[in-house]
């Protein structure tokens, strides 16, 4: 089962800068400091590492680290 610190691991490794912590799962991701450039290389990481497809029209969805890990859920059937 996809956790938030899977979620995280993602962010911090694509982005030295962001501070995600575990405090933070609820708090929109610019708030953490994931710039549009971040977001999409957070996006490529999370369809490799998970086997998904992330179309354009689901990315507005994605603002939150909690949103993130529910949506990997829903499309994994990992609930």
């Amino acid at each position: 089962m996809v956790q938030r610190d899977d979620v995280i691991a993602i962010i911090k490794g694509v982005s030295s800068s962001v501070r995600a912590g575990d405090s933070d799962h609820g708090k929109p991701l610019k708030e953490i400091g994931v710039d549009s450039l971040d977001l999409s290389g957070i996006l490529l990481e999370i369809e490799e590492k998970f086997g998904i497809k992330i179309p354009d029209e689901d990315i507005a969805r994605l603002e939150t680290i909690d949103r993130i890990v529910e949506y990997i859920r829903e499309k994994t059937g990992d609930r």
